[in-house]
This record gives C-alpha cells, sequence and structure tokens, in this order.
C-alpha cells in the first residue's frame, strides 16, 4: 500500500497481460473497515474477483419509507447513489421504481444550506450539506455516521419518517469545535416543483398565519400543484419552521432556495417560486452545540373535489406539530439543543425543562467528522486551467514531464473529488497513470512526438478499457472486464495519451438531468449544490475542475451539450461516424455519439486529430477518413464566420420554465457571431418554414435492443466473466439497478425483441442518411428570401440549473435538444460567458452533414472575440491551485481561505457562496 491508501494488485485476463491496477468507488460505505465514522478512507486497487464480490454485496441502493397514505419517501442517503444530503428526492404512489406515479411536486426537499459568518470563508460555505453518511435502519429512520465540518462546526443530521401520520422529521445539529464563539445561518427547504405553471409546479397556497406571505411569525408554509380538475395531481405538502415570532428563535428569513439563499428573498411566483429556503441565525458558543428542528407534512394525490379534505388534514397535522413537535423519542441533549421551538413552554413526556440547566448540558453526541486533507500537491507544476496545447509546449521546452502532470492531476483527484464535498468526476482513476506518464517521457526523450502525447484524458465510464472496468454506472456491470479498448480509447493509447481514468455517469446513460453514477452523483463544479446535467457529468466536472486535460463523453439527447453548457467547455456532436461507437456501451444504437469535451476550441481540435477515423468494425464510419479535416488545427480560422449567414429560430430561445436571464445572456453572446463578420438570419415558421427539419417516417423494428445484442455479441467476456447478460431485457431488467429506476421484476419475464436482420439495420442506417439530406434541404431553403444559411444557433441551457438532490422524472433545466442527434448532423457548442446569476452559458452551433469542420472554425472565430471580452470560457473558482508541500508558507487546514476564490460573478455579487469541503479519501 502506497502513501495513498492504494491497494495494488496484477491482472492478467484473457490473451492479454497487463497492469490493471484500478481504484473504484465502493457502493457501500460498509465494505471495508476503514470507512467507519472518522477514519480515512483509501481507494481501493483490488483484484477483479475481489472487487466482484465487494460490489456483489454492496448493491443495496436508495432506501423509501412507506407511509399510511402509501406514499414512497425516496430519502437521499448514502447508499447508491449516494447523494447523502438527506433531502427527499422525490416522492411516489408505487414500490420504488420507474413505473410508480409521483404523489407530490418535491424535486429535492428537505436539504440544509450552511452560512458560517468567518472572516476566513470554508469551502462550501453557503451550499447545500452532503456527506453525512446517512444509514437506514431498514424501517423508519437515518442516522448520520459521519458529520460534517465546516469552518470549524460539525454538522449532523437525524431523519424519522412517521409512517403513521404521513410527515417526516429532520434535526440538524451544529457544534462549534472553535475556542470563539461563531454565528451560523442555516437554510432548511428545497425545491417544491418545476416550472411556472402546471401540473409539476408548486405555489405557496398558506400559511399559519393564514395568507401566502412567509414572515417570521408562521409556524408552519403549506405548498400546493395547481388543480387540474378531475385529473390527479400532486398533493399538497407543508413545512413546519418552528415556534414563531416573538420568539427569539424563530425563523428570521425566508429566502430564495435556487441562488443565493441567504440574501435572495423568497420569490412567490413563477419558476423560482418552486424554491423555498427558510433560515434561522444560530450563535454557537464554543463547544457547544444547537440544533433546528423542521416537519415536513405530504398529503397524498389529489383532485379538485378531494384537495380541500387534504388541505385541511396536513394544515392540521402542521398545526399540531408546531404547537407539540414529536421529540419525546430524543435525548435531552438534542431536546434541550433546539433553537427554532419554545422547548421551555412545551410538555414533552419524559422531559424537564429544568434538565437542560444541568452542566454537560450544551453538547450533543455527534460522529466524528473526518479528518480534513491538507490542500497539499507534490507536483510543482501547475495544471489549474492549463489547455492541451500549454501542457504540450511546457513539456517539449522541457519545463515539466508528463509525469509531474500527471501527479498533479492526481493529488486534485484526491483532495477536491474524493470525500464528503467530492465533486465524484470520477467512478475509477488508473493506478498506473504514473507508469503511463513515465512511458510517456520516455518516447518523448526518444523523438517521440503528437499533440496528446503525455496528455492526461478522462474517459466516460461506458467506453470499453481492457485495464479498468466497463460499468455503464451501473452495479448490473460492476467489475466487467472487456478485452479490448474502445476504437477511440485504443486511438489515445497509441497517441501516448495517460487514460487517468473513467469518469462516472448517469446510470445506463439514460438521464438528460442528472449524472447518477452508482458508485457516487457527480456534482457541478461551478456550483457545487446543482446539478453536473446527464449522462456525461463526471467528463464535464473532471475538465471544470482540472482534473484531466480533456475527456470522452457521449450523447444521445443531451448529454454532451448539456455538461459542457453547465461547466463552461467545448463539445462536438458530429457527424454520424465521424468518431467509431466500436466498444461503447449503447443506449439508442445509431443515434448515440461518443464524442470530445474540452476547454477550448483548440484543444478540441487536438483531441479530433487522433480520436476520429476510419474503423472497420463501424461501417458509418467509412467515410471519416476521406470528409474529416486530414488536421483540425487547419481549420481554426479567426475569419471562419466572416460573409456566413447564421440561421435564428425564435421558438428555440423560449424556456420552458418562462424564465429569461439565462436566454437574454445568450442572446446578447451572439454579437461576437456579428462581429466576427456573420449575419443573423431569421428563419422558421415565423418567416414561411419550419422550426425543424421534417422527419421522414422511421423503420420498424427494436433498434435500442438491437444495439445491446450487437455489443453482448461482441463481447463473450460477458459470459465467461459470469454476468448473466444475453439480451436488452437483462440489461434493462437488472435489479442490481439503482432503485429508483428499477424496473418492476415482472416486467422481465417479457421476451426479448426479435433480432433485426442485416437489411432491417441498414434500413436505419439508410434512414439516418435520408434525414441527414432532409435537414440539408431546410437548411438549403432557409429564411425569407430561402437562400438558406451556412449554420443555425441554438443556445444550451435556457434556465438555471436545478439543485442535485431532486429527481422524479422531473427536469433540471431547460431543455430543448437541437435537431443533431435526431438527423444524425453536426453540432458544436462552446462557451459564452455566464447569466444573470452567476452560471456558465453556451450556444451552439448546428450544420450540415460533414460540416464538422466549418463548425468548427466558426466556434475558434466566436471563441477569440468571446474570450478577449471575458464572455467565453470562464473558470471555476471551488477548485483552486493547490500548493506544494514543501512550501513553507503552510496555512492550509483544509478550512481556509486556500479553498476560497473568487466568487463575485458566479454569484451575482453575493459573497455567501464561498465553497469549503473537507474529504476522508473515501472513493
Amino acid at each position: 500500500m502506497d502513501k495513498r491508501g492504494w491497494i495494488s494488485k496484477e491482472f492478467s485476463k484473457g490473451r492479454r497481460c497487463f497492469s490493471g491496477k484500478t481504484h473504484t468507488r465502493f457502493g457501500s460505505e460498509r465494505t471495508s473497515t476503514l470507512s467507519r465514522p472518522g477514519a480515512r478512507t483509501g481507494i481501493f486497487l483490488v483484484a477483479f474477483s475481489i472487487l466482484g464480490l465487494a460490489l456483489e454485496q454492496s448493491t443495496r441502493a436508495f432506501n423509501y419509507v412507506v407511509d399510511a397514505n402509501g406514499t414512497y419517501w425516496g430519502i437521499q442517503d448514502a447508499a447508491s447513489p449516494r447523494v447523502d444530503t438527506g433531502s427527499i428526492r422525490a416522492t411516489q404512489v408505487a414500490p420504488a421504481g420507474q413505473s410508480g406515479a409521483f404523489s407530490t411536486s418535491i424535486n429535492g426537499f428537505g436539504g440544509i444550506k450552511v452560512l458560517v459568518q468567518t472572516p476566513r470563508a470554508p469551502r462550501f460555505n453557503g451550499e447545500l450539506m452532503r456527506g453525512f453518511g446517512l444509514e437506514f435502519n431498514g424501517v423508519d429512520r437515518f442516522a448520520t455516521t459521519q458529520s460534517v465540518d465546516l469552518g470549524g462546526v460539525t454538522i449532523s443530521r437525524s431523519v424519522h419518517v412517521n409512517r403513521s401520520a404521513n410527515w417526516g422529521r429532520w434535526l440538524d445539529t451544529f457544534t462549534n469545535t472553535t475556542k470563539d464563539p461563531l454565528t451560523i445561518k442555516v437554510a432548511f427547504g428545497g425545491q417544491s416543483g418545476i416550472g411556472a405553471a402546471g401540473a409539476t409546479s408548486s405555489a405557496i397556497v398558506n400559511t399559519s398565519s393564514g395568507d401566502t406571505l412567509v414572515t417570521a411569525a408562521d409556524a408552519w408554509v403549506e405548498a400546493a400543484t395547481p388543480l387540474a380538475g378531475d385529473t390527479p395531481v400532486g398533493g399538497p405538502q407543508a413545512t413546519v419552521i418552528g415556534t414563531p415570532s416573538p420568539f427569539s428563535g424563530a425563523m428570521t428569513f425566508a429566502g430564495n432556495w435556487l441562488f443565493d439563499t441567504f440574501n435572495n428573498p423568497l420569490t412567490y411566483s413563477g419558476h423560482e417560486g418552486n424554491f423555498q429556503g427558510y433560515v434561522n441565525t444560530l450563535t454557537l458558543p464554543p463547544g457547544k452545540s444547537k440544533s433546528v428542528l423542521h416537519f415536513i407534512v405530504l398529503g397524498p394525490l389529489v383532485t379538485a373535489t378531494t384537495s380541500a379534505g387534504a388541505r385541511v388534514a396536513v394544515e392540521a397535522t402542521a398545526s399540531s406539530l408546531a404547537a407539540a413537535p414529536e421529540i419525546s423519542d430524543l435525548t435531552t441533549a438534542e431536546i434541550c439543543s433546539i433553537a427554532n421551538f419554545n422547548i421551555a413552554s412545551l410538555t414533552i413526556s419524559g422531559f424537564s425543562y429544568d434538565s437542560c440547566a444541568g452542566k454537560k448540558m450544551g453538547v450533543v453526541a455527534q460522529a466524528p467528522a473526518p479528518n480534513a486533507r491538507k490542500p497539499h500537491t507534490s507536483a510543482k507544476y501547475d495544471v489549474v486551467e492549463k489547455t492541451i496545447g500549454q501542457l504540450r509546449r511546457d513539456m517539449e521546452r522541457g519545463r515539466t514531464t508528463s509525469q509531474e502532470i500527471t501527479r498533479a492531476y492526481l493529488d486534485r483527484i484526491e483532495f477536491y473529488d474524493q470525500g464528503q464535498f467530492g465533486f465524484h468526476a470520477y467512478e475509477i482513476v488508473a493506478s498506473d497513470a504514473m507508469a503511463q506518464a513515465r512511458a510517456a517521457d520516455a518516447a518523448r526523450r526518444a523523438g517521440k512526438t503528437g499533440p496528446l502525447l503525455g496528455i492526461p484524458i478522462a474517459v466516460k465510464n461506458l467506453f470499453d478499457t481492457f485495464d479498468m472496468p466497463t460499468t455503464n454506472g451501473s452495479m448490473t456491470f460492476a467489475g466487467f472486464r472487456p478485452a479490448h479498448d474502445a476504437f477511440q480509447v485504443a486511438r489515445l493509447r497509441e497517441a501516448g495519451a495517460v487514460i487517468i481514468g473513467k469518469a462516472a455517469l448517469e446510470e445506463y446513460a439514460t438521464s438528460g438531468n442528472y449524472s447518477n453514477d452508482a458508485w457516487g452523483q457527480v456534482w457541478n463544479v461551478f456550483n457545487p449544490s446543482k446539478s453536473a446535467i446527464a449522462s456525461s457529468g463526471g467528463s464535464a466536472s473532471a475538465l471544470a475542475a482540472s482534473l484531466a486535460a480533456a475527456a470522452l463523453g457521449s450523447q444521445t439527447g443531451d448529454s454532451l451539450y448539456g455538461p459542457a453548457s453547465g461547466a463552461s467547455l467545448v463539445t462536438l456532436r458530429g457527424t454520424d461516424g465521424l468518431e467509431s461507437g466500436t466498444g461503447v456501451m449503447p443506449l439508442v444504437y445509431l443515434t448515440d455519439f461518443g464524442g470530445v469535451m474540452a476547454r477550448s476550441v483548440s484543444d478540441l481540435a487536438d483531441m479530433l486529430d487522433i480520436v476520429v477515423g476510419t474503423d472497420p468494425n463501424d461501417p458509418a464510419t467509412a467515410p471519416a477518413d476521406e470528409r474529416a479535416p486530414a488536421d483540425w488545427r487547419s481549420v481554426l480560422d479567426v475569419h471562419a464566420l466572416e460573409g456566413k449567414r447564421i440561421g435564428y429560430i425564435p421558438s428555440v430561445w423560449v424556456d420552458p420554465f418562462l424564465t429569461t436571464g439565462t436566454t437574454n445572456a445568450e442572446k446578447a453572446a451572439l454579437k461576437y457571431l456579428v462581429d466576427a463578420g456573420a449575419t443573423i438570419v431569421e428563419m422558421g415558421v415565423t418567416v414561411g418554414g419550419t422550426d425543424t427539419p421534417p422527419a421522414p417516417l422511421a423503420p420498424p423494428g427494436d433498434i435500442r435492443s438491437e444495439g445491446w445484442r450487437l455489443y453482448i455479441d461482441s463481447h463473450p467476456e460477458l459470459v465467461t466473466q459470469g454476468f448473466s447478460i444475453f439480451t436488452a431485457v437483462d440489461v434493462n431488467c437488472s435489479q442490481k439497478k439503482v432503485a429508483y429506476v428499477r424496473a418492476e421484476a415482472s416486467t422481465c419475464s417479457l421476451a426479448p425483441a426479435p433480432r433485426l436482420t442485416a437489411a432491417q439495420i441498414q434500413a436505419f442506417r439508410d434512414y439516418r442518411l435520408g434525414r441527414q439530406n432532409t435537414a440539408k434541404t431546410w437548411m438549403d431553403t432557409a429564411g425569407s428570401d430561402h437562400l438558406g444559411v451556412d449554420a443555425v444557433v441554438y443556445p444550451g441551457l435556457l434556465s438555471d440549473i436545478s439543485l442535485n438532490d431532486g429527481g422524479g422524472s422531473k427536469a433540471s433545466f431547460g431543455r430543448r435538444d437541437t435537431p443533431g442527434a435526431a438527423n444524425g448532423i453536426p453540432t458544436v457548442v462552446f462557451p459564452a460567458g455566464y447569466n444573470d446569476h452567476g452560471q456558465p452559458i453556451n450556444i451552439q452551433l448546428l450544420g450540415r452533414a460533414w460540416d464538422d469542420g466549418k463548425l468548427v472554425g466558426m466556434a475558434y472565430a466566436f471563441e477569440h472575440l468571446a474570450n478577449a471580452a471575458g464572455n467565453g470560457h470562464v473558470a471555476a473558482s471551488t477548485a483552486p491551485a493547490l500548493r506544494h508541500e514543501r512550501d513553507d508558507d503552510d496555512h492550509g487546514d483544509g478550512n481556509g481561505d486556500e479553498g476560497k476564490g473568487d466568487d463575485s460573478k458566479r454569484d451575482g455579487g453575493k459573497k455567501d457562496d464561498v465553497k469549503k469541503g473537507t474529504d476522508d479519501g473515501k472513493k
């Protein structure tokens, strides 16, 4: 075991011998004695047989509690995907799985944000707290097994769902471990719905004061979904916030949970009306504890007829809990610590308020927090925000080596990606990364050159790698070792790139909203409380946090452009066949596209020079060598937009949530297209055309299932390694999937779809070629003058991103995909600065089939002007450079301003959201 706590073993599989050292996050924190509370957990490197056994034992995932109404409360605990906030992901009215209707419009509610008021603001200050190691007792309770330390405040929470009375209780405790008094602000709340109107939205409909305005004089607040006649809609939900004013511990502020919660007041209408944050201000004496107590009361699904009765019942329960909270099961110390209820005036069975005067009162027993790690690196070279070109030049000039670059990334992964506040961008990190780097350095000394020689690259974990498991983000494939690399991965290795690890992804790459990898859900680097968006979130977060130089991701609908837009990155969903799909686990065969993510257009070009090319095993790539640029850097022309006509479709710039802050910023960025010499041409229905290319009729047949059958056929090692996976039914019905998308076992008896014949598969290929031709005609005739356009501009995201603890089939952002994936034509995506709330934004350019090089050139011309104006790629401030471990100026205690950063842009000028994190090394 080396100093990083990694256990190494050699692997040998099939006809190929290799060093298969890897580390992986276990799905359960109980798979090792090192994961006890307070222990520093390393990253485990295990042989295939050991890994498979451990993961097989770790398939418990995401826990539900069902109440008397038949509501399943999905609590975000430490089980897979380990969101571990303690909030309610969503509620539903059927057993856990993907078929249950949702009983409320909750989309992540019951979390806490904590702000420690101190001159040296800790990382993650003001953000959603997570990493409690919340453990389910199997019935109705969730307990902290490792507390969180935030700037000298130890934070723990416990959750109890009263199944007979249809309410949940959250007790959040804070202990000051410093020698000085500390003032903290605690916001309890979340997202009670989504959108400005309709069946998934919500609004505040009542308070204990009998109105809809939330003040300190309220004991509870009720939200509900708009009624729709006889159609059932989400039931009412009430949050009990404590004893009202004039009680001194009453709520001090009602804030907007979506952004700047401690300063931005609660909004009562529109999309932001779904985000409530109820703030208490606590002063903690040194060595003492205080707690806040909240209840959430849920009603059943309602209609216009049943709504009034359900609301009366919910309000009655909320009033009862406000007057007499059910806390008799708590310890005396816990009861005495509650600051937002007037405990002195309550009658509680077995409790006397006089007991709170004892000398030993004032401290609540809490699980220890993991030891804080120092923000140090053994590498002198700083990789933060370095482009591939910069890294390459510095190696060529002898300023650094691949080994030093790789070590710098590995140290950053250990500090920023692991532990309680880790971004979880990686599912697996290659333990032989340094050996790969040494080989690259040796090759350079021997005279080898190349754009990616010695450059560390992350690979989304649905690309095959022979030396690391390929899991598709799911316990279904835990420990699976493909015999060969995916085509694109093999090309990277041949170019001398360091495959530093496998990026986390949304299980099976099916979600366009969250990256819920079974080993740990990915978090947004720019906004660490929020979603990284879609299945390539791990690849995007790895780049945004400077944990790799570039990455491979994939897109079926939005999983390249969405994560890239939320992380200020560049990507290309290329023409069908531009990049090989061989060795990539499928979602929708022939629509999936495995592509590159980078932080600049020139980096994108360097990657494309390696991964693009004809693959004999992928017929779609047959034209690639002939039609793609031989040298992608040759298309990087600052004049590429001069004289170009860029189509603009008004309808695609409208957020479905009816917000405008993001789209207004994206529209403002179109000036750089014009400044670069382009003309904006309105097209679509407003000028007599269509907003999307007409779609020909698709041929019959189950192309999704056929994709899996082809993958399975080409991977006989699945059977030899003990995986009982023979058809798409075995994949889709796996009972090892995360619980909230797990199919009911009864549906798994369905017969597999019939195999497609070669002629049927060719019909699908011809269909996609037909769609390319239809799209070309659509662009050739666009505009009121019918003179056509060279490209069509689209926004990236359409709204702010929601917090990362939601779900239940609800969107995490305003989404509208381009017609690129459906038609097999290219879309290049590139940064365009920030929106009004400091969230990165992107815009996209869509082109004709095999216009990939032209689009990349246009993106480069835009980037040239936008970057110069400060409105192109922007850097995250949440993962700053680590100090070299030999620096004498060492005041890095893991809580100080070494992790601080200027978040003024990101948070609209507010400073309360500067980040802090501690790390226990868990992966």
